[in-house]
This record gives structure tokens, C-alpha cells and sequence, in this order.
């Protein structure tokens, strides 16, 4: 299995609610920290970095996010890899040391990156900036500047065209886990079709299905849950109807 095969899934599993043990902890951490590349020191004066530092994407194996989508461009796939591993590393072992460097490294990368801090909806870089605003969720949540800036950048480009189904859904997976001063008000913007996809239905037919389907589901339900008046609903599990086969979250 390779490394971010590794962070996929046990973020699927930290979404639906599953608990890791700390030897599970152990080892993924050991895993993760054992395929860093070696800290280089940048030059002084350098330009945007655009591309990873310490995780690249593996030769040989197609990246998917963990909803499924595959990126078009190396800056999407790259950043995808690095940010979301590092992100896990974050909340799995955050006073470990060579984590601390790589989060202070990567904050620092961040901020010369168009779509890390700056105004951008150009291609992929849109869906970058939502990976970086997932990624300063975990690794600097007291930042709520720098937050609320991926935030509004969403806010401004989202409409101007087309998008594929991924950026709303992640843009949602992203609220289910900022601070909540700032998700508050975003999730009463979407809350009408947030509940209707919450009560919805989803097929378990084909192992994209089963694989994608559980995940989203449960990111709304503790979505909806850091409403006050809905906090019970993260109690909730997902269930198969033996009817018809669809998943489900029973919200009587």
C-alpha cells in the first residue's frame, strides 16, 4: 500500500467516526514520517513554490482525492499529496518534531503560492486553494485571517463557471472541520441543500459507490451536528436499506 493510499483511507475512516488505536497512530505516523523527503533548506530570495517540499506523488499510481476526483495538473496532484498527508501528520503526532518543521516550512510555502493565499479561481488552482484551506484547518486553526481568506476566495470564484461536482463537496468537508466561528455562517448560506442531501439517498451499487458514498454522508452529518439545535444527529450512523440497497442516514 502506498503513503497517501495510507492517508486516504484512514481520513475516510477519521470522518466516519472510527477510532485509531494508539498503536494504529504509531505505525501510520512511522509510515508517513519514514517516505518524507529530507528538509532543504530554500534559498534566500526564492520565488513562488509552487510545488510539494516533503511528499511527492508516488511514480506509477493515479491520485485521487479522497472524494474521488483526479487531478489534470501537477499542482493539484502535488499539493493534494503533501497537504493532506502533512494534515493528517498534524492532527495524528503535532508535537513531534520533524512534523513541526515541515508544518512551519509548508505555512511558509504557502504564503508565496497564488492559490495558498491570493486571490485565484484559475483551473486547478481553485481546487488548490481548497486543499490549503483544509490543510490550514489542522495545521494553523488559530490563523482566522488566513482561513477566512481561503474562505472568501471560494466565496468569489465558485459561480463563475461550471465546476465539477468535487469543489462544493470539498469546500463542505472543509466546513466540518474550521473553526466554527467561521463555519457557522457558510453553513447557513448552503444549510437548505445541506438537509436535502443529508435526508437524500445514495447507491452502494459499484465500489466507487461504497467507497466515496459513506464518507460524504457521514462529512454532512458532522456537518449538520455543529449546528446547536442539530448535535444529535452526529450520533447518527449510516445504514444499508435492506429494501433497496441505498445507504442512508435516519434522521426521525
Amino acid at each position: 500500500m502506498g503513503f497517501y493510499r495510507t492517508v486516504v483511507e484512514t481520513d475516510h475512516r477519521l470522518i466516519k467516526g472510527e477510532g485509531l488505536s494508539p498503536e494504529e497512530r504509531e505505525g501510520i505516523v512511522s509510515t508517513l514520517l519514514a517516505v518524507a523527503q529530507p528538509y532543504a533548506p530554500k534559498k534566500p530570495g526564492g520565488g513562488r513554490e509552487l510545488s510539494p517540499l516533503f511528499y511527492l506523488p508516488e511514480a506509477g499510481v493515479k491520485v485521487r482525492s479522497l472524494l474521488g476526483q483526479t487531478p489534470k495538473t501537477g499542482i493539484l496532484a502535488g499539493n493534494m499529496v503533501e497537504l493532506e498527508t502533512l494534515r493528517l501528520l498534524c492532527l495524528l503526532a503535532p508535537e513531534e518534531e520533524r512534523v513541526r518543521l515541515m508544518r512551519k516550512e509548508t505555512l511558509a510555502r504557502l504564503k508565496s503560492t497564488c492559490f495558498g493565499s491570493q486571490d485565484d479561481g484559475q483551473g486547478e488552482c481553485f481546487d488548490a486553494s481548497l486543499i490549503a484551506l483544509r490543510f490550514l484547518c489542522a495545521a494553523a486553526p488559530e490563523d482566522l485571517a488566513w482561513i477566512q481568506s481561503r474562505v472568501d476566495n471560494y466565496n468569489r470564484h465558485a459561480a463563475e463557471k461550471r465546476r465539477p461536482w468535487y469543489s462544493l463537496w470539498y469546500f463542505w468537508l472543509c466546513l466540518s472541520e474550521m473553526p466554527l466561528e467561521l463555519a457557522l455562517p457558510e453553513i447557513e448560506k448552503h444549510r437548505k441543500l445541506l438537509e436535502e442531501k443529508l435526508r437524500r439517498s445514495y447507491v452502494m451499487n459499484q465500489e466507487p459507490d461504497r467507497t466515496v458514498h459513506p464518507v460524504i454522508l457521514c462529512m454532512l452529518r458532522n456537518l449538520f451536528a455543529r449546528l446547536p439545535e442539530y448535535g444529535w444527529v452526529g450520533e447518527r450512523r449510516p445504514y444499508i436499506d435492506e429494501k433497496d440497497g441505498r445507504l442512508r442516514l435516519d434522521l426521525d
